[in-house]
This record gives structure tokens, sequence and C-alpha cells, in this order.
């Protein structure tokens, strides 16, 4: 029993010992995926969206790095330039890629949902809200007094807003009080307070609008919910046609709600199937340059009242998400950064466990 107990214990600490170092070993990868996010972001913002110049990671001091490398990190260039880039599979050791590999993926932060706090009253405001909310399937008669409650927790005053706004006195007085922000908020959840969307919340998360109603045919189911449509981040109202899912691009006054031609823009932006190539077509990116590009890539075009709320490129705000796998254990990152001159400064960070 005690050659058992021995036998057991060395049993266990081997593979402790392993998984340490398997487990060390892919939070370096992970580390070395941030590296590489940043060389693509100080790329991008520092230089000529006609560069391509920039060797791929480990390529310095004449080391060889595989074809497929090299074609991964200039497409992520050229990606990045009008929206998002990726680089899969990355092998840090190109001729070893069973130690592990990391994946890198980049995308716009601050235009591809709606930047909330600029949602502030009047028609542009207005149009979106109505754009969303019809969107998600909410009937007009919840819908005044949700926009005019967001409306008064935004504006600095204490006026009540329309018929079915709410400034304190209606917040005073719940069963566990608070005030109005009466300011920009400082996370989409904060949306869950408001009047007309605190007493529904399938409003914010989706679901079921009255659960209350006996009869399924009587119930009013909310998809998906409008915290996918807002975000905190942006200095524009816009939305980046390359890198916004369907269920954004159709909330842009000017598409307005149709379907067909939300997911012709997201077709054409994967294939590339109808861009003019002005040579190589394998170096140049398949998603929207602008909005000359836009028009002539979409089958009839798109109504030219969505061209001010569109945007091609990343503008201040990047979502970076890193996962390194080696062994069979997987380690994830996912950050917001921004660029500031030659680097690049986190404002949320989270690893999992």
């Amino acid at each position: 029993m005690l050659v058992m107990s021995f036998a057991l214990d060395a049993m266990l600490e081997g593979k402790i010992n392993v998984y340490v170092r398997q487990r060390r070993q892919v939070d370096y990868l992970t580390q070395s995926g941030i590296s590489i996010a940043e060389m693509l972001l100080l790329s991008y913002k520092n230089a000529s969206s006609s560069s391509t110049s920039s060797s791929a990671p480990g390529a310095e001091g004449g080391q060889g790095v595989a074809e497929d490398v090299d074609d991964k990190w200039l497409q992520a260039k050229l990606d990045l330039q009008h929206g998002s880039a990726r680089v899969d599979a990355y092998a840090v050791e190109p001729d070893k890629p069973e130690n592990g590999v990391v994946s890198v993926e980049i995308t716009s932060a601050d235009a591809n949902k709606w930047p909330i706090n600029l949602l502030v009253k009047g028609d542009i405001a207005d149009r979106i809200w109505e754009n969303i909310l019809n969107a998600i399937g909410l009937p007009m008669e919840y819908q005044e007094e949700v926009v005019d409650s967001w409306y008064d927790w935004l504006d600095a005053d204490g006026t009540v807003t329309g018929r079915s706004g709410a400034e304190d006195e209606y917040y005073d007085g719940l069963d566990k009080p608070y005030q109005a922000r009466n300011g920009p908020i400082s996370s989409v959840g904060e949306l869950e307070m408001i009047k007309g969307i605190r007493e529904r919340p399938a409003i914010f998360s989706g679901g079921v609008l009255n659960p209350e109603e006996k009869s399924k045919k009587a119930q009013i189911r909310i998809q998906p919910g409008i915290k996918a449509f807002f975000d905190i981040y942006g200095e524009t109202v816009k939305i980046n046609v390359n890198s916004a899912e369907p269920e954004v691009l159709v909330t842009v006054p000017g598409i307005d709600g149709d379907s067909l031609l939300a997911n012709a823009i997201i077709e054409e932006r994967k294939t590339g199937a109808n861009r003019i190539t002005s040579g190589d077509a394998s170096a140049e990116s398949l998603l929207f340059k602008d909005w000359s590009d836009l028009n002539a890539r979409i089958p009839g075009g798109v109504p030219t009242e969505a061209e001010p709320y569109l945007a091609y490129a990343p503008q201040k705000y990047f979502e970076i998400t890193v996962t390194g796998e080696a062994g069979g254990i997987a380690h994830q990152i996912k950050a917001v950064a921004i660029v500031e001159g030659d680097r690049v400064r986190y404002l949320r960070w989270r690893e999992d466990p």
C-alpha cells in the first residue's frame, strides 16, 4: 500500500507538472497573440492604407516564416483597413505547430453598434430608435415610453420628455429608489434601469414581453432585445458596414428594415463576388472601401439616405480577441483598446480562468 501510495503521488505530480507546463505555454501563446494584435493596430494607425510592406511576425533578422503565415499577415492588414482582421492558427514556432497555435481577431468596437450616449433627443435619434424597436418586434404602444424615458435618463434637466418620460420623481417612488443618470451611461446594462424597460426585461434581453398572458397566441416575443444594438463606444453616429451584424444594418436610416439588402451587403463583404480588382485580386480586401465601392457592388445600390450613417474603417476603439491553444488547453483574452501614438492602451481586459 505504501508503494502504491508513492506511485499514485508520483503519477499525480507528473500530471500536474505537465498541465502547469502546458498552461504556461498557452499563456505565452496568448501574450504573443496580444503582441501580434498590437503590431497590426500600430501598422494600421501609423501607415497609409495602401502600405503592405511590413513583414509578418517572426520574419525579422532573416528568420524564415511559412508562406501561408505571410499571407495571413498581409490579408489581416488589408482587412483591418476596412473594419476587421483575423489571423487564424498562427504557430509561433512554424516548424512545430504541435507546440501550440494562437488566433487573433480585431474588430472595430465603435461602429459595430449604435453609440447609445450619442443618441440625444432629435430626429436622427428618433429614427434610429424607431428602426431598432421595430426590428425587435416591440409594438407601437410601448415604444414612446422607452424612447422618452431614455432621453430623460440621458439629459441633465428635470423636465419630463413627452407624455411617457421619467425623471427623479418617478424613480424616487420605486420600492428601491434611485436617481436618473442625467448624463452618459457607463454600460449598456444600465438601460435595464430605465422606465419602460425595467418593467419589461424582454425589451432589453429578448424573450416574452407579456409572460402574464396565459395564451401563447397572445404572448409577444421580442428578439433579440435592444442590448444587441448598442454600445458605449463611438464618437460618431455611424455603423461600420464592414463589420456590423445584419440585425444592426437593418436599423440604419435608409435601409429601414430591408433584410434582403442587409443580407446582400453581408454576402458581398464575405465573398467579394462583385468587386472590381485593379490587378491581383488576392492582394485586395473583400471589404468595402467607400460609398462608391459599396454601391457599385450591391445590385440596385443602397439608398442615398444611408450614406451619412455608414463607416468603412475602424475609427478609435478596437475589440481584440486572442485565443491560444496547446495540448488540449485553451486560454482566451478579450480586450477593448485604442491606439495613442506608438502605443496601444487598453480600456477593458478580460481573461478566462
